[in-house]
């Protein structure tokens, strides 16, 4: 009898998923109206649906449950309905250049694109997608993956659209392996509040919906974040190193620039847990030798190429805001490099976003995507204040790798993408699974302990946007009192400190008060 309702419960879902696939595939097609709406129809519909069951199938591995299949759900449906909104809207509100035209918010998709198109056209070979003479920096495992689309189901029109589906499942997937993992070092409360951050994140969601790698890039990071989690806890032991291997060379394919770093930090997180239980001296000193040299040896690996793109990426945000060649023609040379980065670490700038006068369509692009970020790094500055208060060590041990990792990641991240608005958060949006565990155990931890200071770096952030804020729209109203830069920079520290300080002082009367 169980059998017989299991083979039922199968054949409904099943049923269930392909009659939906059909409803989502003729909106789809009817939205991004590629080719013959038959073709096209059958193809998208096909993706739903092999997504589909992909998800169902995680999800129930992953124990099921309300939250998390809300989490999935809106994460697919949010970055189809966006990567359909700007495939249809770019080329009629957006900017007249060939990129947007084609419907693509990113140069790189589209280039890349194009390429899986001529590829799988051609009939040559896929594999030679891995070679770097198509011209593209999106190359390797996602152009393979796009060529064997349109080649497979699409040979007969350029569907992009059909990618973003498969971004939008990537990231989707990635959502019960993260939460899975993550509630085994924290309760479920912050795992749910870093499942949603991870779902929900603004940049995470245009990426998914621009037919970009990063999604991907996520997903590989939960399941070595997964593998490595039952690893250090002694479960599924026979399968979780063939899965972490596997994911890691599948991850090189796509990008080892992305996977090195990503790998590495799960590795370190997974020695320092391991440390914890050795005994002996000489192998501790012997593991952070090799831990020493790990970092030697990517930082020899990359040394050329950051110190290149860094030089060429100055140069270009230089170019292209004059506020920053006015700035940096004031500041002695040295001084110009870590101007650039920490002008990138607030990219993109909301208060910028807020006043620039644009298309409707970018408009809304500028502020979904800066205002994510600038929800998050409070909650990152809070974690990095707070994490000390964490109690146990297991807990407090990894959000300190994290937070260290995010950092180092970050700050390169603007150092090599300078001040661009668009390359810095994409190649810092890789790091997001990490980000969302710092704010999750954060948000988490303000509320057990109803700690105050959460509300105090929200309104840190506030300051500096009323003040930025008020500068930038004065650069379009002239009627609008407009302060010196600096004079900006100094009032926003003056008040921040205030709040800081004050918090201080209320904290240390209340313990004096307590304590009395």
């Amino acid at each position: 009898m169980s059998k017989n309702i299991s083979i039922k419960k199968i054949t409904w879902i099943i049923a269930a998923a392909a009659g939906v696939s059909l409803v989502f595939g003729a909106v789809f097609q009817w939205g991004t109206m590629a080719g013959s709406f038959g073709p096209g129809f059958l193809s998208s519909s096909l993706l739903f649906f092999l997504s589909g069951l992909g998800l169902v199938f995680v999800w129930k591995k992953a124990g099921g449950g309300k939250a998390l299949a809300w989490m999935m759900a809106l994460s697919f449906i949010l970055r189809v309905v966006l990567g359909v909104l700007l495939i249809w809207g770019l080329p009629r509100f957006g900017y007249d250049t060939p990129v947007q035209q084609s419907g693509f918010v990113f140069e790189d998709a589209h280039r890349r694109e194009r390429n899986a198109w001529n590829l799988a056209q051609s009939g040559d070979s896929l594999i030679t997608a891995l070679d770097d003479e198509l011209g593209t920096d999106q190359y390797g495992g996602m152009l393979a993956l796009s060529a064997l689309v349109y080649r497979t189901i699409s040979s007969d029109a350029f569907r992009p659209g059909l990618i973003t589906i498969l971004a939008a499942a990537a990231m989707s997937l990635s959502i019960p392996f993260f939460v899975v993992s993550a509630r085994k070092w924290f309760n479920s409360k912050a795992a749910i509040w870093a499942g949603w951050i991870l779902a929900l994140y603004p940049e995470g969601i245009l990426l998914g919906a621009s037919q970009m790698r990063e999604p991907f890039y996520i997903l590989f990071t939960c399941i070595l974040f997964w593998a490595a989690s039952n690893w250090l806890q002694r479960s599924r032991r026979k399968w979780v190193l063939p899965i972490f291997v596997m994911t890691a060379l599948v991850f090189s394919l796509f990008s080892y620039r992305a996977a090195i770093p990503a790998v590495g930090v799960i590795l370190l997180w997974v020695w320092v847990m391991q440390l914890r239980g050795l005994e002996k001296r000489w192998i501790r000193i012997l593991g952070w030798g090799l831990v020493g040299l790990g970092i030697l040896g990517i930082w020899f690996v990359f040394r050329d190429w950051l110190g290149e793109a860094m030089h060429w990426d100055i140069l270009l945000t230089v170019r292209a805001s004059g506020m920053v060649q006015f700035q940096l023609e004031r500041l002695p040379q040295w001084l110009h490099l870590p101007f650039i980065t920490v002008y990138g670490l607030f990219q993109p700038v909301l208060p910028a976003a807020i006043a620039v006068r644009a298309p409707w369509i970018w408009k809304f692009l500028s502020i979904f995507r800066s205002a994510g970020w600038y929800a998050m790094m409070p909650l990152l500055i809070y974690g990095a204040v707070r994490v000390r208060k964490e109690r146990d060590q297991n807990k407090r041990g990894f959000v300190l790798i994290l937070l260290i990792s995010v950092l180092v990641w970050t700050v390169i991240s603007s150092a090599r993408a300078g001040g661009d608005q668009w390359d810095n958060p994409r190649y810092r949006t890789i790091f997001i699974p990490w980000m969302a565990l710092i704010a999750g155990w954060g948000i988490n931890f303000a509320s057990e302990t109803r700690d105050r200071w959460l509300g105090r770096w929200l309104l840190v952030m506030g300051i500096f946007l009323f003040f930025f804020t008020e500068w930038y729209v004065s650069r379009y109203f002239p009627v609008i009192p407009r302060p010196e830069f600096w004079v900006v920079i100094l009032l926003i520290v003056l008040f921040s400190s205030g709040v800081i300080i004050f918090g201080l002082w209320r904290d240390r009367k209340r313990k004096t008060n307590t304590s009395d």
